[in-house]
């Protein structure tokens, strides 16, 4: 678990790749730079403001849900998750509504 230690809005004076989504967050630009500390060693990495934005937001990456790329994941996951397509009742094996009417709902 990563656990934040000081979180601080800086102007960068160069690249960086943000800890969150992992693109690259240009030179001269506004990030939040963070100290942390996971497994007793101390890591510094950048988050775009979005991305801090999205973490404090969202309670899932508050406890071990932050990793290097989360942001990147969770919007692939979310993405995928829209994809589905679900089949109409003739396909199924037995039709949702003669099935709840049985069921006297």
């Amino acid at each position: 678990m990563i656990d934040i230690r000081t979180k601080r809005l800086v102007k960068t004076r160069k690249e960086h790749t943000c800890f969150g989504c992992t693109k690259i967050i240009d030179k001269g630009k506004s990030a939040v730079a963070c100290t942390a500390k996971q497994d007793d060693q101390r890591m510094n990495f950048h988050l775009h403001e979005e991305c801090n934005k999205t973490i404090i937001k969202d309670n899932w990456f508050s406890g071990s849900g932050l990793y290097y790329g989360c942001i990147k994941e969770a919007k692939k996951t979310l993405e995928d998750a829209n994809n589905i397509k679900f089949t109409p009742d003739e396909t199924l094996p037995f039709s949702m509504m003669k099935f709840n009417n049985k069921a006297g709902v």
